[in-house]
């Protein structure tokens, strides 16, 4: 996953199911800094103890202005016609 690909990132909801939402990735890149996942209104990054391989998103037709960074194992990338067109993987 990298700029352009995109996303669905769980966020927790209270007393009903927890629901997907779609992000924009901008970019990748390996930080100790990210948002856990299912997310919390309001979504904040926080710090850990150890490093990892993170995408930078916005959440899509939510707040386009704020970009946060949440770990590549916790999202799930949606395979797009462009990435398919392309060959590019967009997994992982």
């Amino acid at each position: 996953m990298d700029f352009g690909d995109y996303a669905l990132i769980e966020q927790k909801r209270y007393g009903v199911p927890n629901e997907m939402y779609v992000h924009k990735v901008i970019g990748r890149l390996h930080s100790n800094s990210w948002v856990d996942v299912p997310v919390q209104t309001p979504a904040r990054q926080s710090l850990h103890s150890e490093g990892a391989e993170v995408v930078a998103c916005i959440c899509c037709g939510v707040d386009e202005r704020h970009v946060l960074n949440y770990r590549v194992v916790d999202v799930q990338p949606i395979k797009t016609h462009n990435a398919a067109s392309t060959g590019r993987e967009t997994e992982g």
